[in-house]
């Protein structure tokens, strides 16, 4: 699919409320069915059926299943860019290295535990758009910056520090809530160990700056 063709997945946005509740349940059926059949069995027949709508009224909207499972992920980013707008803030306030490792674990693990099946299927299968590809990207610069900015006063090489941070809690998480075939981990215990782990990466670097 072109670009272009991409910016008008969906034909036309609702405006009325009965509308909009047709959209809410045609997303909230193909989620569903992403989660559990996968790219290769998600088609817009079944999301229909599942949504309780005809397919003529799926189509209003989505014109084809890319243009759901991009609605899909615009959703689940959608969180994503919420909980950054929340921690940026903490980030800012945080006073020492440890509530800054904190708030990280704690905004991955949570943004990873809801749904690890849909996440993983989102994260590994589905093609996404190039815009949601770009949101992404910028979520983890945004990430990373605030982390960096909280790290300066402490360590030396505070982006760095970040980014190592960031990727390491991501790639953790993610592999024990998301490929491990969905298993779901306790998030606490995850969140925990992770925390005493970068901690210790933390005060390390701290002491040889």
């Amino acid at each position: 699919m072109t670009a272009a063709g991409r910016r008008q997945a969906i034909v036309r946005k609702p405006k009325q409320g009965r509308s909009k509740a047709t959209v809410a349940a045609i997303q909230e059926a193909a989620a569903q069915i992403l989660a559990r059949e996968g790219w290769d069995g998600f088609n817009t027949n079944i999301v229909a059926k599942r949504a309780g709508v005809s397919i003529g009224s799926l189509y209003e909207y989505f014109p084809n299943k890319q243009a759901l499972v991009d609605a899909i992920a615009d959703d689940h980013l959608s969180k994503g860019e919420a909980l950054m707008s929340a921690a940026s803030s903490s980030f800012a306030q945080a006073s020492k290295p440890d509530d800054v490792v904190r708030v990280l674990v704690d905004g991955i693990v949570t943004l990873h535990k809801d749904d690890p099946q849909l996440h993983r299927v989102l994260s590994s299968e589905v093609p996404i758009s190039p815009n949601i590809r770009e949101r992404v990207d910028k979520l983890r610069d945004a990430a990373i910056e605030g982390i960096a900015g909280s790290l300066k006063r402490h360590v030396g090489q505070n982006r760095v520090a970040a980014q190592l941070l960031f990727d390491v809690a991501d790639a953790a998480v993610h592999r024990w809530f998301i490929e491990d075939d969905g298993t779901f981990a306790e998030p606490h215990r995850l969140a925990d160990q992770l925390q005493h782990m970068m901690c210790a990466y933390i005060d390390g670097i701290e002491k040889r700056s």
